[in-house]
């Protein structure tokens, strides 16, 4: 499995949006709130003496919800899960930190505003051994 799958998994456990938690694309007629979260850069450092185990990957993570409210207590929430080490799957997590956050919002065809917060995180992680 991958980190990000390993990632979405830790946040559904924890029960982030309700668990309604998915990459790249959420499920056609989700309910809000909901995450997605995607790759937004994935270096693979690396030495003479071949890759390095420890690796800085930045994820955007997108908060939909039905209120600005909503949006910023799901962000909150996943920054408490998503931000101290810990293992899940066939990843092991260092501590990760936020770099940047931005609010916006949309008026979907079907009516009313949905409230998205992004946040990237640079999520230090490695394999589990």
């Amino acid at each position: 499995m991958s980190m990000t799958a390993d990632l979405r998994d830790r946040l559904k456990a924890a029960k982030v949006a309700g668990g309604r938690v998915f990459r790249d694309e959420a499920t056609q007629g989700a309910a809000l709130p909901y995450v997605i979260l995607l790759t937004a850069s994935d270096p693979r450092p690396s030495t003479y003496d071949g890759r390095q185990a420890l690796r800085e990957t930045r994820v955007q993570f997108d908060v939909y919800a039905a209120s600005r409210g909503d949006a910023d207590a799901v962000a909150d929430a996943l920054i408490a899960e998503a931000e101290p080490a810990g293992a899940v799957g066939q990843t092991r997590f260092s501590r990760s930190f936020v770099n940047s956050s931005r609010n916006r919002s949309d008026k979907p065809a079907s009516g009313g505003t949905t409230f998205i917060t992004s946040l990237d995180l640079m999520v230090w992680h490695q394999p589990a051994v």
